[in-house]
């Protein structure tokens, strides 16, 4: 970054970086100084819609998934992203379609079990357990060991990590 300021990847790394330690408002902060030198960078956007989701603040997530979309409308990463707000928000329909526009485009390995996991709690708040278990099915074949415990605990609120716990255990992962 001291080498080129007007730079935005230093900055997404950064915002990363605190993020995985759970300090979402430096993570914030870092990601607000790479869209103050680029205002239109779909990789911010989508970075600072994930870390607000982490962060247990979905309602605020969207608007910035969105306008990722709006900018890149293939984009997977804002899709898996905006599905897990709108799981987040019980807007499970709309969750459904989210997963499913990110999964038709092939995602690598780690973007299908986040996408999959989420989609079978998904299902299984809706009560849909045949649509539930077929993401089950999915997800044990990409990661045979999952635990559900493991997988919610990787959201950095108690209430986060319980709505994706409840929903993996109506899903039947243990």
């Amino acid at each position: 970054m001291t080498l080129d300021p007007t730079t935005t990847s230093g900055y997404r790394l950064l915002a990363a970086i605190q993020m995985f330690r759970r300090h979402y408002d430096l993570a914030l902060r870092q990601i607000d100084r790479a869209l103050e030198v680029n205002p239109s960078d779909t990789d911010s956007y989508i970075q600072r819609g994930f870390i607000l989701v982490f962060a247990g603040k979905s309602a605020e997530a969207v608007p910035w998934l969105e306008g990722a979309l709006r900018f890149d409308r293939a984009n997977t990463q804002a899709a898996v992203c905006i599905g897990m707000a709108y799981y987040f928000l019980d807007r499970y329909d709309e969750a459904v379609e989210a997963f499913d526009r990110a999964l038709a485009r092939k995602p690598g390995r780690n973007t299908q079990l986040q996408a999959h996991a989420i989609l079978a709690a998904t299902y299984a708040e809706m009560g849909r357990n045949q649509d539930a278990e077929g993401e089950r099915a999915i997800v044990g074949r990409l990661s045979p060991f999952l635990s559900a415990e493991r997988f919610a605990g990787q959201f950095g609120t108690q209430q986060a990590r319980d709505h994706v716990l409840e929903g993996l255990k109506k899903a039947g992962f243990h």
